[in-house]
């Protein structure tokens, strides 16, 4: 009996595979199908969501507790964690604070209290044909990605950006390695306070001209914050080409 089974199987499956045939260019032309996606994104950075379910107004202790690390005002408790920092290959400064590409203290760009919400309420993404001629005046035709906006649902854009912007350096020395090109960190022994990216000094009162102004405040010398709705219509196609196919390219 299981013979008998196992024979009857592999004849439906051998039947199966031999109807399965190649599709020509021709043929997959003619086929028509429904494609597409409207796409959102909300993005929530260093700040407080009041739409989630662990909210309640006027307590925060979940949060100070997990990964928002918020007080009640809605930014950050603390400071480290609310920051983005850069830090280019080869940038030190020496002794003095002289320039060199080779070794000294690594210079850091760092954004302090970088915070925020955006949300982008809706994205098409389609795909379609898109048909130019080259430079031979040949008729082309490519594939393309497309993406769609729609002036109705604009971006919404609350309270993003940062509140300083400063150039830091580490209190330990680093230096690059001339033939792989790999950098080494003198930092054994390093307390959190003496890398570049979490150093925590604000303006006091004795720090004039900024004390007015600025007391209290993370040091840096720019910041930024914006608000505002950004309103989009019409698409924009990605396809791949060279210069010989599209002067454009």
């Amino acid at each position: 009996m299981k013979k008998t089974t196992l024979l009857i199987l592999s004849s439906v499956m051998s039947f199966q595979l031999a109807a399965m045939e190649p599709l020509t260019d021709t043929a997959m032309q003619q086929v028509e199908g429904q494609a597409g996606a409207d796409l959102s994104l909300k993005l929530i950075l260093n700040q407080i969501n009041t739409s989630d379910a662990n909210y309640v107004s006027g307590n925060t202790s979940a949060y100070q507790k997990n990964a928002y690390q918020l007080d009640k005002a809605g930014v950050c408790k603390n400071v480290q964690f609310c920051r983005l920092a850069l830090s280019v290959n080869n940038r030190y400064v020496q002794t003095g604070d002289v320039a060199s590409s080779t070794s000294g203290n690594k210079l850091w760009v760092v954004f302090k209290g970088l915070q925020g919400t955006i949300n982008l309420q809706k994205l098409g993404l389609d795909g379609m044909d898109v048909t130019y001629k080259n430079a031979g005046g040949t008729t082309m035709t490519k594939a393309a990605i497309q993406l769609s906006y729609d002036a109705t649902l604009p971006i919404q854009i609350r309270n993003f950006g940062f509140d300083a912007l400063s150039i830091e350096k580490d209190d330990f020395t680093s230096q690059t390695n001339a033939t792989t090109g790999v950098v080494t960190e003198n930092s054994s022994g390093a307390t959190a306070d003496q890398y570049a990216y979490l150093k925590t000094g604000k303006y006091s009162a004795s720090d004039a001209p900024n004390s007015f102004y600025d007391q209290g405040r993370e040091k840096g010398f720019m910041g930024m914050k914006m608000n505002g709705n950004l309103a989009l219509q019409g698409t924009m196609l990605m396809f791949s080409c060279n210069s010989t196919s599209n002067a454009r390219c």
